[in-house]
């Protein structure tokens, strides 16, 4: 597509999957909106959430990437869809600009031009590559002890490479990418606090959510179970009729 490397406006929000996404400027015009791989679910859901470009930069034949829905929606994806290759069954794919982004970066000077671990800093490289000059990130923790704590260095250094270029960068508060427990040789009071209260507040309204549902499936086994005992009442009438008074 024409279009795959032109940038619409001057800032672009990143979102990933954590909590955080909800933050995401969705009625800011002022912002090109970038989502990855299934997303597209959270946004399906969310009345305002809009999106520019998406990316599924990762193998389409993996067992994960290879299911019936997500094949379906990215043959139908409506805006411009970065992967590796393009592919002649989804016709909005254009190839990932890998090359282009490693050598403007090692042009620039920079050692670590190939130090890419994820999807999140490809996507903050390319930002950096089309000169945006605004980057935002959301919906991304990478937290310690997580699945994905080992991308999290990867991540913080390309958030420091586009603010070392004079790009204006923003992360939720919330979020653990370039956090510190506190300042190392002097600093007692940080915003682990501010941290573990939004974490709670969030295992909160999960637990909520789950309790909700285990309340309806509670009511539910019980509409059953009377349907059942209404019908197993109805079995044995029927019996006692054909028992008693049908030849």
């Amino acid at each position: 597509m024409s279009n795959a490397l032109t940038k619409k406006k001057k800032k672009v929000a990143i979102v990933g999957f954590a909590p955080t996404w909800n933050k995401t400027p969705f009625d800011d015009q002022e912002f090109e909106i970038w989502g990855l791989n299934e997303l597209y679910k959270y946004f399906e859901r969310t009345p305002n959430a809009r999106a520019d470009r998406w990316f599924e930069i990762h193998n389409r034949n993996s067992p994960s990437k290879n299911t019936k829905e997500h094949i379906t929606w990215l043959q139908n994806c409506p805006i411009p869809l970065y992967m590796w290759d393009h592919y002649d069954d989804m016709p909005s794919s254009v190839v990932f600009p890998k090359e282009k982004i490693i050598k403007y970066l090692e042009d620039k000077g920079y050692s670590g031009s190939k130090y890419f671990t994820n999807s999140i800093s490809w996507m903050i490289g390319l930002a950096v590559y089309m000169k945006f000059e605004e980057i935002h990130v959301y919906g991304v923790d990478m937290a310690q002890e997580s699945e994905y704590q080992w991308q999290r260095p990867s991540c913080e250094y390309f958030i420091g490479l586009a603010e070392g270029l004079g790009i204006k960068f923003y992360i939720p508060g919330e979020s653990d990418l370039l956090k510190a427990g506190q300042l190392y040789g002097f600093e007692t009071d940080n915003q682990l606090r501010v941290k573990m209260k939004a974490r709670i507040k969030e295992l909160k309204q999960r637990k909520k959510a789950l309790e909700a549902e285990i309340n309806r499936a509670q009511q539910g086994i019980q509409q059953h179970s009377a349907a059942i005992n209404q019908i197993t009442g109805a079995i044995e009438d029927c019996n006692y009729w054909l028992k008693n008074w049908v030849d």
